[in-house]
């Protein structure tokens, strides 16, 4: 089959840019407000909590559990504070399984 030759039909429906201006995009019911985990993550800094993280390519952190203390949540980040050695650990979001809150129950709004 040869593509370059002319005319070329193509197998999909072609749209004039009257036809696609015309198009309304289909948009369901919006939000008014939009919650994300860096936001119930914010509103539990000085919690205990423990992350269960996975790093996928390395056979010796694959799977990885840190616990301690909710210090700072930034936008694909957050810091723990280990209670056993004191020292921080920054954690990246992307390889956040989930993240359990351990003394007390989160707090889901901002107060």
């Amino acid at each position: 089959m040869v593509y370059w030759s002319y005319p070329y039909h193509a197998p999909y429906p072609f749209y004039s840019d009257a036809q696609v201006s015309q198009r309304q995009p289909e948009q369901g019911p919006q939000r008014q407000d939009r919650r994300f985990s860096e936001d119930l993550l914010q509103s539990n800094i000085g919690k205990r909590v423990t992350a269960y993280m996975t790093y996928e390519g390395s056979e010796e952190w694959r799977n990885r559990v840190f616990s301690g203390v909710l210090r700072q949540v930034g936008r694909d980040y957050f810091i723990l504070r280990d209670q056993e050695t004191g020292k921080d650990v920054m954690l990246l979001n992307i390889n956040l399984n989930f993240i359990v809150f351990d003394d007390t129950p989160a707090r889901l709004t901002r107060s």
